[in-house]
């Protein structure tokens, strides 16, 4: 199950913006740009990793769900 794919979406859109400028300000020797840049994908992969986590956790409450409904399932027989 992939729920978090917005936020996947997000976090690689800020990676790829964040390249831009910290290039941009390698280029143009602006130290702030390039910090700016830096930062920027670090959020990036920040919500990409918090999104996959949430996607983990989703499949193994889904799976304890299952797994509960099984139980409750054989203990009606």
């Amino acid at each position: 199950m992939d729920s978090n794919l917005g936020d996947k979406a997000k976090g690689m859109k800020d990676k790829v913006v964040g390249k831009v400028k910290e290039e941009y300000g390698d280029l143009v020797d602006d130290s702030g740009k390039e910090l700016e840049g830096k930062l920027q994908q670090a959020r990036g992969e920040a919500k990409q990793k918090k999104a996959e986590v949430e996607d983990e956790l989703h499949d193994k409450a889904d799976d304890f769900v299952d797994k509960a409904d099984d139980k409750i399932d054989d203990w009606k027989k």
